[in-house]
């Protein structure tokens, strides 16, 4: 039975679960700047509230505040934040776990064999683990929260997509370029719905959004949550912040290089962006042009989650690749999404690239397993070399891409 086999599986993903939650360090290694304030706004939210948070000039969406304040009501002392910060893990965990059992139910759907043991390859996959239980960072939430509202949008249910895309942006604003995706999803459906369907379908997002922002609200600090979005933006203007990305392969350390400089009356920052916007463009057109049947005839993509996810896929890539002030984390979406597609795919190799890439620009810039703060010797930790490795799977997954649009042209009759 169904029931069963899904029962069956969240009983071997809980276990993987509170296993996890045994041995995660209960230090923030590289990270003790963003513990430090995670400590110290938890406390303030404690004694002051989560509707007062913004007057500290904190420069996070307001559902990171949220879980702050879930796991200040639980350690309620100053000491116990201090000693058990590191239980914040344990909630990026869960929902990462959760993401990973959404993989589970699309291989399901599509009865692959094997699926509920296929996801686990995610699960054991050390670049899946290092950003959170390594690193100390959150990335998977909103990692996780894109996941599901594109599974949901898919699957043909746009008003829990929509919710879970709203949960996506308000916990980090880099879940934004999930956005046009999910919209281009979401529109090939509501499309064919009545105007009142159409309303009937937004008004729990925006009520769901209006219940983020209500403490915020009561508080008169609307303004500045909603700036919170984009102050972050800009704050380190560096062409790397320890992306390996392209700019390695230009310059010779771009950490320090402000990314404001440039050539031709343009920024590198203005360059990088304009490369993620048009090859962004480039591979969402198909999808545009079938949501408004323009070329039917001509090209017509189907969605599809192998379709959906390798464009995905191709945008984190783009973002993390060519923009300027990247930090090696920004890449962590690729391991779910990459992986999920090549559970569907059958196609491992790109996968252990795209893993292979993640786990030595992580440890290559962070360098915890290592250690020691002493820069790597061996080549394979260098950045120009992990760079290359970023750029054969861009190129790969991009042949990929044409492929898919070459089959989607129909045959002439």
């Amino acid at each position: 039975m169904q029931i069963s086999k899904d029962y069956r599986t969240i009983v071997i993903y809980a276990i993987i679960f509170v296993i996890g939650c045994y041995f995660v360090p209960n230090s923030y290694v590289w990270g003790n700047n963003d513990r430090n304030c995670w400590i110290t706004w938890s406390n303030y939210i404690n004694h002051f509230g989560i509707q007062n948070i913004y007057k500290l000039e904190v420069d996070y969406p307001p559902l990171w505040h949220y879980f702050l304040w879930f796991f200040s009501k639980i350690n309620a002392s100053p000491e116990s934040i201090y000693l058990k910060v590191f239980h914040l893990k344990y909630l990026v965990l869960f929902v990462e776990i959760v993401s990973v059992f959404f993989v589970y139910k699309i291989l399901d759907l599509r009865d692959l064999k094997h699926s509920m043991w296929l996801p686990l390859l995610v699960l054991g996959n050390i670049a899946f683990w290092y950003n959170n239980f390594l690193f100390g960072q959150m990335d998977g939430v909103h990692t996780g929260f894109a996941f599901i509202s594109i599974t949901y949008a898919l699957l043909r249910k746009p008003i829990v997509s929509l919710l879970f895309l709203v949960l996506c942006i308000n916990f980090k604003f880099q879940g934004i370029i999930f956005l046009p995706v999910i919209c281009l999803i979401l529109f090939d459906e509501l499309k064919k719905y009545s105007f009142s369907m159409i309303l009937a379908t937004l008004l729990p997002a925006v009520f769901l959004q209006m219940l983020i922002f209500l403490p915020f609200i009561l508080s008169g600090d609307l303004k500045l949550a909603i700036n919170s979005f984009t102050d972050s933006v800009g704050r380190y203007p560096y062409v790397s912040m320890g992306a390996y990305n392209v700019w390695w392969l230009i310059f010779k350390n771009p950490q320090l290089l402000h990314d404001g400089f440039g050539i031709f009356n343009l920024s590198y920052n203005s360059y990088g962006l304009m490369v993620f916007f048009g090859l962004s463009g480039f591979v969402l057109l198909p999808f545009g042009l079938k949501c408004l049947n323009i070329f039917r005839k001509h090209i017509d993509v189907e969605f599809n989650f192998e379709n959906v996810l390798l464009t995905i896929v191709l945008i984190i890539l783009f973002f993390f690749y060519f923009n300027t002030q990247m930090h090696s984390r920004y890449s962590h979406p690729l391991v779910l999404f990459a992986g999920a597609l090549a559970m569907l795919r059958k196609d491992i190799v790109r996968f252990f690239l795209v893993s292979l890439a993640i786990f030595l620009n992580m440890e290559g810039e962070s360098k915890i397993l290592k250690g020691n703060i002493a820069q790597f010797e061996t080549f394979w930790f260098q950045p120009w070399f992990v760079s290359l490795i970023f750029l054969t799977v861009t190129i790969l997954y991009f042949y990929d891409y044409i492929i898919l649009i070459k089959n989607s042209i129909p045959p002439k009759v």
